[in-house]
């Protein structure tokens, strides 16, 4: 059997790594301008866009952590921090989206409106990626 602590850091960074690349998925396929895509990335009190850089950050959390780069316990108490965070800030975001605002959107991009719930739920994936973490260096 796989010991938890060997295997929650490589399903943390590969989470958080297609996490990240949810994130910008709109900013790189939806480029006419004016089509709201600014906006969508700043709904709400801080917007999504730190969801993306904290998962890009823990990648390289949950790699350094398995491969015991760094001391394990203290990164795997980050990445369950900055997953808890990210889990968090997504789902004000998702919430905060004008719903006007989503419905803008050209037919072609109609996806739009279910990806801040992929979001949310890439972002429930990482932190129980990192809770598993912790727990395996922790016990």
């Amino acid at each position: 059997m796989v010991a938890l602590d060997s295997l929650a850091p490589k399903v943390g960074a590969l989470a958080a790594l297609l996490l990240a690349s949810i994130v910008f998925v709109p900013a790189v396929v939806i480029s006419a301008p004016g089509s709201g895509v600014a906006e969508y990335y700043a709904a709400g009190p801080i917007g999504v866009s730190i969801v993306g850089v904290l998962a890009l950050i823990d990648v390289v959390v949950f790699l350094a952590g398995g491969q015991e780069r760094s001391d394990p316990v203290t990164l795997a108490g980050f990445a369950l921090v900055a997953g808890l965070a990210m889990l968090l800030f997504s789902l004000l975001w998702a919430f905060s989206i004008d719903a006007t605002l989503l419905f803008s959107f050209p037919a072609e991009y109609a996806w739009i409106q279910d990806h801040r719930w992929v979001v949310v739920t890439g972002t429930a994936i990482v932190a129980v990626a990192a809770g598993g973490f912790a727990r395996g260096v922790m016990y």
